[in-house]
């Protein structure tokens, strides 16, 4: 994580002092790209406050209590919603608590199975009203049809910003839900391979998910191998997972 990402993240999370806080927002005014990572970092903000994603944290809640006995990588984190960067990590406990459980726990389960309990279809797509949008406009866009999960539309204006990372993430996700399982497998190793900013972890995660819910078992038992052996935030669900498919 570099030295002004880290700023940004203790910002949003209120772990600046006084002095701190000055130094944010002096970089802030003389820079221009710190002052635009800020604003993306804001709008995720406002997506996890979006009511459904706080309806996520009931489900989540929910199936904490009825199943962490069985399955210990349930335990959800405390701050859930606390700060931005928790969004993927709302969404990754999400498919542990619903998909993937249901895989690990019902070893017969198919992939059409899970497809049919866990899959909602995108709403009908939108078409890009000016070609001509700069990055902020297209982001603000894009999270506002995420936030309606109209992922098809939402991906439209994620791709119209090109390589920016925190695109690149989201636009995975959305590839998630409409099961287009390759291209956000694309996504989110190109994140990955960056490995200078704050979604190397969720990605990596995500790409085990998706090799679970391909039925790629060699290649999701190397994928959270890989995680469980580093200190990533992860590192324990991932072991968890191999003791069920190794």
């Amino acid at each position: 994580m570099t030295n002004k990402n880290q700023l940004i993240e203790q910002f949003l999370d209120g772990e600046l002092k006084s002095k701190g806080i000055q130094l944010f927002l002096q970089q802030k005014e003389k820079d221009l790209e710190f002052a635009d990572e800020y604003f993306l970092r804001m709008e995720i903000n406002n997506a996890i406050q979006d009511k459904e994603f706080i309806e996520f944290s009931n489900i989540l809640d929910d199936k904490r209590k009825r199943f962490t006995k069985k399955s210990p990588y349930l335990m959800a984190r405390k701050e859930v919603l606390k700060s931005w960067h928790l969004a993927a990590a709302s969404f990754s406990l999400v498919v542990v608590a619903g998909g993937l459980w249901y895989i690990l726990s019902n070893k017969s389960a198919s992939t059409d199975k899970l497809v049919a309990k866990y899959y909602k279809p995108a709403h009908p797509g939108m078409q890009v009203r000016s070609a001509k949008m700069n990055t902020e406009e297209s982001m603000k866009e894009a999270f506002s049809l995420y936030r309606e999960n109209k992922f098809e539309s939402a991906l439209i204006y994620f791709n119209t910003i090109g390589n920016q990372i925190t695109a690149k993430f989201y636009s995975g996700i959305c590839y998630i839900e409409l099961g287009e399982y390759d291209k956000a497998v694309k996504s989110f190793n190109y994140i990955v391979e960056d490995n200078d900013n704050l979604f190397v972890e969720q990605s990596e995660w995500y790409v085990g998910i998706i090799h679970l819910m391909n039925n790629k078992n060699d290649e999701a038992i190397a994928q959270f191998k890989k995680i469980s052996a580093s200190n990533s935030y992860y590192a324990e669900q991932a072991k968890d997972i191999l003791s069920y498919i190794n």
